[in-house]
C-alpha cells in the first residue's frame, strides 16, 4: 500500500471506531474527536488479552466483534440514561474556524518534523525501545495472541511468568499491519507522525470544555508541536507507547468535569460515568504510568472546584470512587500486571545530570538537553505566568505545571533514595517529565500570546473597515509568533527527530541480511545473534526468530544466556549442543556494529571463523550468516 493511503488507513482506524462510539455517548464537537483514539485503545486494549482468554484469535474480525459489543453497551446506556450533557459556552463560528485552521497547521507541522526528520516511513529507528514496539506488533499480528504477556515470549521465552507490557498500543498497530501490508516500521513510522497532533488536539478539546478562549486553544495547539520536549521522547526510545499514553492523557480531566457538573439522579449520570470509566481504562491499556499522570491532571481541578464549593466533596470523591472500581474491574488484568512489573521499575535509576538550578531554568526556557534554549516559548510563557489571573477556569493548569515541572528538577537534579521512589512511575525519567510538564505550560504560553492578541485586537477595533479585527489580531500574533520561532521551531524539532536515524545498529546491508534469513531459515527454527548489534530486528524485518528478541538482556533464560557466553565451545562443550538443539537453533548472524558505543561482541560470539560446525552461506559489508552443519551435511 503507498505510504499515503498507509497513513489515511491509520488515521481511520484510530478515528472511525472511537469516533462512532463517543457519538453513540453523546459527546460532541471538540471532545468526541479528541476521545475518537482514546475509545478505540479501550476497545482494543481491553478485548486483546480477553480474546486470549477466551481461544480467539486477534484479528480484524475480532476487534470489529468486541467494538459492536462496546457500541451496543454505550447505546443501551445512553437509552436507559437520557441524553442531557453538562452545557459549555460554544465559541463564535469565525473563532472555531481559526482553531480548525490552527488544528490543521499543528497536524502538518506534527507529521513533516516527524516524516523529513526520520527520512521518510520506511526508514528503521535506531534506539532501544523501537524494536520491541516492532516485534510486538508483528508477534501479534502473526500469531493472533492479544493478551499481556505474549510478546514477550520473543525474548523471554524461557521464562514461565513471561514479561508483561501494556498492549493497546500494539493491537491496534497489528490490525493496520495485517490490513496494509506494508512493513511493521512503516506501520510504526505512520502512527509516530500522529502523535503530537493528537496531544494538540486534546489540548484543544481541555481549553474548550473550560471556557477557555478560542485563541488559546489555537495557539496551545501550535505551541505543542513547537516544543522539543515532546519529540525528544519520539527519537529517543522511542517511547511510543508512553507518549501516546502522554498525548491523551489530559481527556481524564474532561470526563471528570462532565461526569460531575451532570446534575441529576444516579441514573442521569450513568452516561458519563460509563465514559470516563472506558477512557481511563483505555489510557491504562496503552501505557501503565497513565494511572499516575492522570491523578496529577485532575486532582489539581478537582481541588479547584472544591475550593469554591466544599459541599460538593463528599458527593464528588464517593462518585469517582464508584468509577474507579469499575475502571479495575474492566483493566484488572492490565492493573494486576502492573503491580506484577513494579520491580522491575524500582531497579532502574537514570543518574541526576543536572543541578537544581540548571533543571528549573530548563522549564521555564525550555531548554532541556538543548544548546540553545526556545527563548521565544519562555518569553510568551512569562507573559502567560504574569497575566494568570485571566486565564479563567484553566488555572488548575499551573499546579499540574508546578506539580510535573517540581517532579522534573526532582529526578534531573536528585540522586537519593527518596527522588527515586518519587519519580518511580515514570521511570525516574526526566525526559517523560518535561514532556508532561510542556502540555500545561504550553497553554499558559499560549494564554501569554493571547494576551499580547487582546491589546492588539484593542488597537485593531479602532481601525476604520475592519470588522473582524478580534480575527486579525490573533492572525497577526499567530504569524509573529511563526516568524520569531521560524515556522514554530520546525527546523530545530527536525534534527531532533533525526537523531534515531543515525547510528550502526541498523543499516541497510543488515536489513537485507535479515531478508536472507527469511529466505532461508526455517520455519520455527531460531537464529543465534548478538544481542547489541541490531539483529533483534530480524523478527520485525523478515518473521525469523531469534535467540536474543531484544536489546534487554534483563531475566533472560539460562540455555539463551550460555549461548551468548559460551557458544564457541561448541564442539567441547556438550551443554552447548544441548542447548543450541533444545533452542531449535540453526544458524548464526554477526553483524558489523552495535547499537551503543563502547559495546563489544558477546564472548561466545567471539572467533567463530574457527569452528569446523559452521558453514558460511551469506556474507555483505555488515552482515555475516552462519549455518550449524548437522550430521546430515557431513
Amino acid at each position: 500500500m503507498p505510504e499515503v493511503l498507509l497513513v489515511l488507513l491509520y488515521a481511520a482506524v484510530l478515528l472511525v471506531p472511537g469516533g462512532i462510539l463517543a457519538a453513540l455517548a453523546g459527546l460532541r464537537g471538540w471532545t468526541l474527536a479528541a476521545m475518537a483514539p482514546l475509545l478505540t485503545y479501550t476497545v482494543a486494549g481491553l478485548a486483546g488479552p480477553w480474546s486470549q482468554a477466551l481461544g480467539i484469535r486477534w484479528s480484524f474480525l475480532t476487534f470489529l466483534g468486541w467494538w459492536a459489543v462496546f457500541a451496543v453497551v454505550v447505546f443501551a446506556v445512553r437509552w436507559f440514561s437520557g441524553k442531557g450533557t453538562p452545557s459549555v459556552q460554544l465559541w463564535p463560528w469565525r473563532a472555531q474556524a481559526g482553531v480548525i485552521a490552527c488544528m490543521a497547521a499543528a497536524t502538518f507541522i506534527s507529521v513533516f518534523v516527524v516524516v523529513k526528520g526520520m527520512g521518510g516511513l520506511s526508514t528503521t529507528p535506531q534506539d532501544w525501545d523501537a524494536v520491541w514496539h516492532a516485534n510486538s506488533i508483528r508477534w501479534i499480528a502473526d500469531t493472533g495472541e492479544g493478551g499481556l504477556y505474549a510478546p514477550g515470549q520473543l525474548n523471554w521465552y524461557e521464562s514461565s511468568a513471561g514479561m508483561f507490557y501494556p498492549n493497546g498500543y500494539h493491537l491496534v498497530a497489528a490490525l493496520v499491519y495485517s490490513i496494509s501490508g506494508n512493513s511493521v516500521v512503516e506501520v510504526l513510522n505512520s502512527h509516530t507522525i500522529f502523535i503530537p497532533a493528537i496531544v494538540a488536539l486534546s489540548m484543544v478539546a481541555v481549553v474548550r470544555r473550560f471556557n477557555g478562549r478560542a485563541v488559546v486553544a489555537g495557539l496551545s495547539a501550535l505551541l505543542i508541536v513547537s516544543t522539543a520536549a515532546f519529540y525528544d521522547n519520539l527519537w529517543r526510545g522511542p517511547l511510543l507507547p508512553f507518549e501516546t499514553g502522554l498525548a491523551l492523557t489530559p481527556l481524564a480531566v474532561i470526563l471528570v468535569a462532565d461526569l460531575l457538573d451532570t446534575e441529576g439522579s444516579w441514573r442521569v449520570r450513568l452516561r458519563p460515568a460509563l465514559v470516563l470509566a472506558l477512557g481511563m481504562a483505555g489510557l491504562i491499556c496503552v501505557h501503565s504510568s497513565t494511572a499516575f499522570g492522570m491523578v496529577f491532571f485532575v486532582l489539581p481541578m478537582l481541588v479547584m472546584r472544591w475550593v469554591r464549593e466544599p459541599k460538593r466533596i463528599a458527593r464528588e470523591v464517593g462518585t469517582l470512587v464508584v468509577v474507579g472500581v469499575v475502571v479495575g474491574a474492566l483493566a484488572i488484568v492490565e492493573l494486576l500486571g502492573m503491580l506484577g512489573s513494579g520491580q522491575g521499575v524500582s531497579d532502574v535509576d537514570w543518574p541526576a545530570s543536572e543541578t537544581a538550578s540548571q533543571a528549573v531554568g530548563d522549564v521555564l526556557m525550555w531548554g532541556h538537553a538543548q544548546q540553545f534554549p526556545q527563548w521565544w516559548l519562555g518569553v510568551a510563557l512569562v507573559i502567560g505566568l504574569v497575566t494568570y489571573r485571566r486565564l479563567g477556569d484553566l488555572r488548575w493548569l499551573g499546579a499540574v505545571a508546578a506539580i510535573f515541572g517540581l517532579l522534573f528538577v526532582v529526578a534531573a537534579a536528585y540522586d537519593t533514595s527518596w527522588s527515586l521512589s518519587l519519580t518511580r512511575p515514570w521511570w525516574n525519567d526526566r525526559w517523560r517529565l518535561i514532556a508532561l510538564t510542556a502540555i500545561p505550560l504550553c497553554v499558559i504560553a499560549a494564554h501569554g500570546l493571547a494576551e499580547a492578541q487582546r491589546v492588539v485586537a484593542g488597537w485593531a477595533v479602532r481601525l476604520p473597515k475592519l470588522p473582524a479585527a478580534r480575527l486579525a489580531a490573533a492572525g497577526v500574533v499567530v504569524l509573529v509568533a511563526a516568524l520569531l520561532t521560524s515556522g514554530f521551531y520546525v527546523n530545530r524539532n527536525e534534527q531532533r527527530m533525526s537523531i534515531n536515524t543515525k547510528g550502526q545498529a541498523v543499516t541497510a546491508a543488515k536489513l537485507a541480511g535479515y531478508e536472507e534469513l527469511g529466505k532461508i531459515v526455517p520455519a520455527g527454527e531460531r537464529v543465534l545473534n548478538d544481542r547489541g548489534d541490531g539483529s533483534v530486528w530480524m523478527y520485525a524485518v523478515a518473521g525469523v526468530l531469534p535467540v536474543a528478541g531484544h536489546y534487554d538482556a534483563t531475566l533472560t533464560g539460562p540455555e539463551a544466556n550460555l549461548l551468548a557466553n559460551r557458544f564457541n565451545k561448541y564442539e567441547t562443550d556438550p551443554k552447548v549442543r544441548e542447548a543450541v538443539r533444545n533452542l531449535h537453533v540453526g544458524y548464526v548472524i554477526l553483524g558489523r556494529g552495535f547499537l551503543r558505543p563502547g559495546v563489544t561482541r558477546q564472548p561466545g560470539l567471539r572467533d567463530l571463523d574457527r569452528l569446523d560446525v559452521l558453514e558460511k552461506v551469506y556474507q555483505n559489508s555488515d552482515v555475516v550468516i552462519y549455518k550449524i552443519k548437522t550430521a546430515s551435511d557431513a
